[in-house]
């Protein structure tokens, strides 16, 4: 978020406005304002991901350097940790699709945290949900695949060994649970997340950078402020993490449901 305090005509300051925290200032007479700032993080992100993976892979050996390590690892753990755990035999098929999945939810929420940029490109709603479409395309499109229509609808909304009149009840909440609300969801909790961290670091930051503009007893209030935007910009490096891994864990649960052999 950005933290730099507007001048206002009498030469005191007044805390950013909401636009001001999520967008570029306005260019010219305004009708240019940056929803380009996320779209732009964006790009960098994806550009930043694909020359990390590019030049982490480009002299592959043995013992592997620290980037070759650094690269490994990432998609190590996510082939490990929950391709493999989670999807069984189809996980290493799917592994190369959640790791890129999780190394750019992680990337696109800590441009949070980084100086100038100060912004979670997960915050605007559009990209989550876009994300969330993504897998839900993906596995309704493997399940139908796998099963045929009708079949992927039986394995998603009939739960057998129930009487036959809790259908009536459970068929219509599983259909909605299961194939309607999913990328709903999704989307929600990793835009909701990330987009309150960042309001909360930036009012504990406006709020420190307001007291220090007072002076005064306020150089010692202050500190109040200022520690709690410490503790919440490294509780937020840990959202950050967070929310990838439970994005990623949540599109291999959906996966490895679509492909399952029952209910």
């Amino acid at each position: 978020m950005s933290l730099t305090f507007l001048a206002a005509a009498d030469g005191g300051f007044q805390p950013p406005s909401v636009e001001h925290s999520f967008f570029f200032d306005k260019i010219g007479d305004g009708s240019v304002i940056a929803s380009v700032k996320a779209m732009g993080l964006l790009v960098v992100g994806v550009v930043a991901i694909i020359a990390f993976f590019t030049a982490s892979a480009r002299r592959a050996a043995v013992v592997p350097g620290k980037l070759q390590f650094a690269g490994e690892s990432l998609y190590g753990f996510v082939r490990n940790g929950v391709a493999i755990e989670i999807l069984g035999k189809n996980g290493r098929k799917w592994a190369g699709f959640l790791a890129t999945l999780f190394v750019f939810v992680l990337v696109m929420n800590l441009w949070e945290l980084l100086p100038v940029a100060q912004l979670p490109v997960t915050s605007h709603f559009a990209v989550p949900v876009f994300l969330a479409v993504m897998v839900w395309v993906i596995y309704n499109f493997v399940g139908i695949k796998k099963h045929g229509f009708f079949g992927y609808l039986k394995l998603m909304c009939y739960i057998a060994g129930i009487p036959w009149y809790m259908h009536i009840l459970l068929i219509p909440i599983e259909f909605l649970s299961n194939i309607i609300l999913r990328p709903f969801t999704m989307a929600v909790r990793l835009f909701a997340n990330m987009f309150a961290g960042h309001m909360l670091v930036g009012v504990a930051s406006a709020g420190t950078l307001f007291l220090f503009e007072q002076g005064g007893i306020s150089y010692a209030t202050m500190v109040l402020p200022f520690v709690a935007s410490m503790f919440l910009v490294f509780f937020e490096l840990l959202i950050c993490a967070l929310q990838a891994y439970v994005f990623v864990l949540l599109a291999a649960i959906y996966l490895e449901s679509s492909l399952a052999d029952s209910h």
